[in-house]
């Protein structure tokens, strides 16, 4: 008895709620605004700014897109200048190389060159001015196939009928000599003779 009594009892609060909000509801409806038009996804003209007198881009915009493209390598972009390196020198070891622009010069900060043995670079003062001299391997099969060839500056040559591997004794008869080594590249020696 109790049990339907309370269930009555539920209904009717319920009922007399919905009554009472019923009405506020629906003037709340009543009230609510239309829903705006649909926008379209067309891209719009940007308006016309102080800043923007042609009515394209903003410049700042402009600016950006210019950046990006040179960046990607769309556009130009001017390449820096080589730099001047002063070239007089007196003796060899005025001249060092510069790795950048691959040229020697009198620049007291560029790399020296230690002398050549197989193959390498030689930055050296040819009438007064730095050179390059590039030495590359030679090939051999035995000291036969190497000679010194002592222009411009001393490094390992194939030997030829003109330029003969060196013979005789080191010191009396030369200073310095060419080998075959294991891996099959003249190299050149130099000998510690002692001054005459």
């Amino acid at each position: 008895m109790i049990a339907a009594i309370s269930a009555r009892g539920r209904r009717a609060v319920l009922t007399a709620v919905l009554a009472v909000a019923a009405p506020a509801c629906g003037d709340a409806a009543a009230t609510r605004r239309s829903p705006a038009p649909p926008r379209s996804l067309a891209p719009q003209e940007p308006a016309a700014s102080p800043g923007n007198v042609d009515g394209g881009a903003p410049r700042s915009e402009r600016r950006g897109d210019q950046e990006l493209a040179r960046a990607s390598g769309d556009a130009p972009e001017t390449q820096a200048p080589e730099r001047a390196l002063p070239t007089a020198c007196a003796d060899d070891t005025a001249c060092g190389y510069d790795p950048a622009s691959e040229r020697c010069g009198a620049d007291p900060r560029l790399n020296r060159q230690p002398p050549i043995t197989d193959q390498g670079i030689v930055c050296y003062c040819d009438a007064g001015a730095c050179a390059l001299l590039h030495v590359v391997p030679v090939p051999c099969e035995g000291d036969h196939d190497c000679a010194v060839a002592h222009e411009p500056r001393p490094h390992p040559v194939r030997a030829t009928p003109e330029r003969p591997h060196e013979k005789g004794r080191p010191c009396r008869d030369f200073t310095m000599s060419t080998t075959c080594e294991r891996t099959n590249i003249c190299t050149l020696r130099r000998h510690a003779c002692p001054a005459r």
